[in-house]
């Protein structure tokens, strides 16, 4: 990294490359820095796994001990070291990263844009809008997006910034359910593993119907900011109510909220935050529902706080969080 050895210009390399913004010539300077770490070992953690962080945390902090111990004193680049080992154990309370695309044209045929399950996806379309999709997720655009209206597939959540157009709504389908705007932002959780799909405002106004055998019911005419709505896909009831919309998308702020969760969505959430197998039978779900929020606390400690509130045991562990 001989080319970034300009005190600010590093510090500003490093914090770029925690919130995925680098070039890829950056990223490649990063890279090679991380991976020439500890030459003896040439097992080279993959960042995205919740261990490798802390792998690297402790093999920057191995680094800079050896170093001073060396030198009798920590010099500024040093120092640097020791801020970038900081911020990037951060990784390990749980935190994913964003892929960027941009759609620079109108398809020409259906397209989908699919996040992985260590990475959420921002995606640029062409009419200005932006899709931030959740990890474990996908976006399908029709063939004929924006010729006369601009309509979307979305399997998982995601969190829409839509562009205004009146003479083009923007149609989202998810599921039995459609979801329609003009210009605005919302949330959509409809993962196909969870019994429930929700939609909450953030801006704007959003009508959502669900698909009968009759052609179309309107569940709501023009929810505002706040207002939620959650459809029972089992029962096909429909819970309307005002709450806080930030909340519901606070995954983008990599934080990590249940919302009125079972235990079994519980494990399920914490699969997909922790990029994590979790251990977990279905014989301790009675039911019960609990509501809590995280702002990027340590693992361990949003372990305790679900074992106090649910009663069952969570326990953490380097590649796998057990509950019983």
């Amino acid at each position: 990294m001989s080319q970034y050895k300009d005190q600010k210009a590093l510090k500003s390399v490093l914090k770029k490359y925690l919130d995925q913004s680098v070039s890829p010539a950056e990223r490649a300077a990063v890279n090679s820095w991380y991976e020439g770490l500890g030459k003896e070992n040439h097992d080279v953690p993959d960042l995205d796994r919740l261990d490798a962080a802390h792998k690297l945390g402790r093999s920057i902090k191995m680094h800079l001990n050896r170093q001073i111990l060396l030198s009798g004193k920590a010099s500024p680049w040093l120092l640097y070291l020791k801020y970038a080992a900081v911020f990037l154990v951060l990784l390990g309370t749980g935190l994913f990263t964003y892929q960027k695309y941009h759609f620079p044209i109108k398809p020409e045929q259906e397209v989908t844009f699919k996040s992985t399950q260590h990475a959420a996806k921002e995606i640029s379309l062409p009419d200005g809008s932006v899709v931030l999709l959740n990890v474990g997720s996908a976006l399908t655009l029709a063939a004929d997006f924006g010729t006369h209206e601009r309509r979307v597939r979305l399997t998982g959540e995601a969190f829409f910034k839509i562009a205004k157009d009146k003479k083009k709504p923007f149609i989202i389908k998810s599921s039995i359910l459609t979801t329609t705007v003009l210009g605005t932002s919302f949330n959509i959780n409809a993962y196909p593993d969870l019994d429930r799909i929700k939609i909450a405002v953030a801006t704007g106004k959003v009508r959502v119907a669900r698909k009968t055998a009759a052609g179309e019911e309107v569940l709501a005419l023009g929810m505002t900011k706040d207002a939620s709505l959650t459809f029972d896909k089992p029962t096909g009831t429909v819970n309307l109510k005002t709450e806080d919309a930030s909340l519901l998308s606070s995954w983008k702020d990599n934080k990590l909220y249940l919302d009125n969760a079972t235990l079994s969505e519980i494990a399920k959430q914490l699969e997909r935050y922790y990029h994590l197998k979790v251990v977990f039978s279905r014989a301790l779900d009675k039911g019960k529902r609990y509501t809590v929020r995280f702002n990027r606390e340590p693992a361990n400690r949003v372990m305790e706080i679900l074992s106090l509130l649910t009663k069952a045991k969570f326990t953490y562990q380097t590649n796998q969080i057990t509950i019983k």
